[in-house]
């Protein structure tokens, strides 16, 4: 699952995505997507650095190997400048949205 950031915006925006290809989630859902990001979120609201999200992603343990990077493709947009414009609720359902756009591709 890799997050053009451009989508996001988009996204952020209100305006439909559209992918070429399937997002590769391991065994993660886009719900899984989605609930990550808000809890990204909400810790980052509360003073978590972005050097904290992804050393948290250490002591994760994954189903496979693509799901790290998709957590670490959240985290740094999240905490990239599309981060300045979501809240908790909307960073989840941006990212939720986006996964689900891929997948139906």
């Amino acid at each position: 699952m890799k997050f053009p950031t451009a989508c996001l915006l988009i996204a952020a925006l209100g305006v439909p995505l559209a992918h070429g290809a399937n997002y590769p989630l391991g065994t993660m859902t886009c719900d899984d997507i989605g609930r990550f990001a808000s809890e990204t979120m909400a810790d980052k609201k509360n003073g978590r650095t972005r050097e904290e999200a992804l050393a948290a992603l250490e002591s994760r343990t994954y189903g496979d190997p693509v799901e790290r990077r998709n957590l670490t493709d959240v985290i740094e947009i999240l905490y990239g400048n599309l981060g300045r414009n979501l809240g908790v609720q909307s960073a989840g359902s941006v990212m939720k949205t986006d996964c689900e756009a891929g997948r139906s591709q």
